[in-house]
């Protein structure tokens, strides 16, 4: 499971674009935008070889399209591009485009566009387009559901000759007390008791596999809650994600964000948490063919960092 931990900047940008009608002594905002930009950058050097980069940005307007009242068109981009040691730690990019018509109303369709990628899992490429509604329920929870067509390009490949190589990379270890146990051999004062590990593999022939194409369904359960007179946001949602042909294959997210307001009115705190499980490698070994160690089901992402309108 690979968790990442990062701290970063992300700046909110408001700017409105106010079209008025007049009405007698009335004037009416129907139409504004909202542009974020979050970008990160460290680099270690010395016992730890670390070059991490991070970049993203959101577009949103939101209010009357000509005939279409009520509106929200949203754009959203982002790139990771991690490096530890000189080999990819993080390395995924994704762009988001969705529309949606009566978007604060009890029923609201949109349209929806996503193409990303994510080398560390094995995905090349994944584009998926489609269309769908949300349901509005109660105090903040509403519910979705999209149809939607997507071709899929994994970088796995059909291993016809594979051999251990009797290396093993250790994923859990209890420290062992030297007072209460003897080896004939240790490094320093600290011995371990390895519990877990996952061998290497070494693959002399293999083939890749093709790209597929397919329909998925997506249902989004999502609640959103303003509480203390709107000083804390809390965002939570949840994808599920089958194949419509084979509901083994399946998608799980978890998504949720706490937005804290501070001092100042402008700034507030954000605290970030995504959860992704792909059904794919649950239970099966498949290679990563650049490290020859296998895939895991699951990626989580912490992330704290402040937003800042201007």
């Amino acid at each position: 499971m690979k968790t990442i931990n990062k701290l970063r900047l992300y700046i909110l940008v408001v700017s409105p674009f106010m079209i008025f009608s007049q009405d007698t002594d009335t004037t009416k905002v129907v139409r504004e935008s909202y542009t974020n930009f979050d970008f990160s950058y460290s680099r270690d050097k010395g016992n730890t070889d670390l070059d991490s980069r991070y970049f993203g940005f959101s577009y949103t307007l939101i209010g009357d399209a000509g005939p279409l009242k009520d509106t929200e068109f949203l754009i959203d981009f982002n790139r990771s591009d991690d490096k530890l040691e000189g080999y990819p730690f993080t390395d995924d990019q994704s762009l988001t485009l969705k529309f949606d018509v009566w978007a604060n109303q009890r029923f609201s369709p949109f349209l929806f566009f996503q193409k990303s990628f994510d080398n560390i899992v094995g995905l090349q490429d994944r584009m998926n387009y489609g269309l769908g509604g949300k349901l509005g329920l109660f105090r903040g929870l509403s519910i979705s559901y999209a149809f939607l067509f997507e071709k899929e390009d994994y970088l796995l490949y059909d291993y016809t000759d594979s051999t251990g190589t009797g290396s093993y990379i250790y994923t859990d270890s209890v420290l062992v007390d030297t007072n209460d146990y003897y080896y004939d051999v240790g490094w320093g004062d600290q011995f371990y008791v390895y519990e877990d590990s996952t061998e290497i593999y070494a693959y002399t022939d293999s083939t890749e596999s093709p790209a597929e194409e397919f329909f998925r369904h997506s249902i989004r359960p999502k609640f959103k809650v303003k509480l203390f007179e709107e000083n804390i946001v809390f965002d939570y949602r949840f994808y599920y994600k089958p194949r419509v042909d084979d509901f083994k294959d399946y998608l799980l997210e978890h998504e949720l964000k706490i937005s804290i307001a501070t001092f100042y009115d402008a700034l507030s705190i954000n605290l970030n948490y995504t959860d992704k499980y792909n059904s794919r490698y649950d239970g099966v070994k498949i290679i990563n063919r650049q490290s020859g160690i296998a895939y895991k089901d699951r990626d989580t992402n912490l992330s704290i960092g402040f937003s800042i309108a201007l």
